[in-house]
């Protein structure tokens, strides 16, 4: 199977840095050294940088891990427009799409090529991220945030989208369907770009064995930030979204549709079958959840009132 892999490019963003702790770039990195099939063997690993990063720092990670390279891309580029910015090499096969503040756990790489040899017709592989729930701060992150559990299936099975953070994209469908950039969003291209697959008939699989943690927000202050932001882009979406698949509030593209309370209470029921012993710590995170949600809700709010104010 391995002999039979196509070949692949990775590429890992640096807006994710704006929000996150240096120190987790690293982290990712050592992850990433020890996937199967080794980033050696990729056409190209490549950390897309703006100017941002200390160049000590970028000069002591290419020489820590030497399949590392460095582009220097335009400044502010937002998230999703690194993400395109990434999806311009069409050398390799598969583009396999990283993010900095992730541990991409074992088997993670290969997991996702193997899908690609199984299912010749497959557009696009989406693995599964989650939130590791280390006390009340994580658990109310695993609440809110993006990330649902991790589904503990075995096989492919078809998926509505994917997550930037961990997908692997056929060559031929990013030069059939492009990554589209200057899109009128802080955050949530992965919703746009799934439609986008989803209205060209172009097949996303979730490989649940190609799994990654992402690191919570930095801060209570930082998450009421994140989610404000994301309230205001979901206000967004259906003037982005083709009309005749709308948004439903799946941030969590290979799970449930819903909004977001939805979204809690499905998680909270995961929770407690796979990991109850978590809940001891929900009475200390019900208030970061009301800041939370009060702030998603509020952006909401703020987008919609400055479209009635034609602001």
């Amino acid at each position: 199977m391995e002999k039979n892999l196509p070949s692949f490019s990775i590429y890992i963003e640096t807006a994710n840095l704006r929000l996150a702790k240096l120190g987790r770039l690293r982290t990712a990195l050592e992850s990433i050294s020890q996937q199967r099939p080794s980033p050696n063997c990729a056409d190209e690993v490549a950390l897309l940088e703006d100017g941002t990063l200390p160049k000590a720092v970028l000069e002591s990670l290419c020489k820590e891990f030497s399949w590392l390279k460095t582009h220097r891309i335009p400044e502010g580029q937002t998230y999703g427009d690194q993400k395109a910015l990434g999806a311009n090499n069409l050398e390799s096969e598969v583009i396999v799409f990283a993010d900095p503040d992730c541990i991409y756990r074992q088997g993670w790489l290969i997991s996702l090529l193997r899908v690609f040899v199984e299912y010749p017709d497959v557009g696009a592989v989406a693995g599964e991220t989650t939130i590791p729930i280390t006390g009340p701060f994580t658990l109310s992150a695993a609440l809110f945030y993006f990330f649902p559990r991790f589904s503990g299936d075995r096989n492919p099975a078809p998926a509505r989208g994917m997550y930037f953070n961990n997908v692997a994209i056929r060559r031929q469908t990013l030069a059939t369907c492009p990554i589209n950039s200057g899109l009128a969003l802080r955050g949530g291209q992965n919703v746009i770009y799934s439609r986008q697959l989803m209205t060209a008939n172009i097949q996303i699989l979730r490989q649940p064995l190609a799994q990654c943690e992402h690191a919570p927000p930095e801060s209570v202050w930082m998450a009421m930030k994140i989610l404000f932001w994301t309230g205001r882009d979901t206000a967004r979406f259906n003037n982005i979204i083709s009309a005749h698949i709308p948004f439903a509030g799946d941030y969590e593209p290979y799970n449930f549709p819903g909004g977001r309370i939805k979204k809690l209470i499905l998680r909270l029921k995961d929770i407690s079958r796979k990991e109850t012993a978590m809940l001891l710590w929900f009475p200390v995170a019900v208030p970061i959840l009301g800041l939370v949600f009060g702030a998603f809700f509020g952006g909401r709010f703020v987008e919609r009132l400055l479209r009635l104010t034609g602001k």
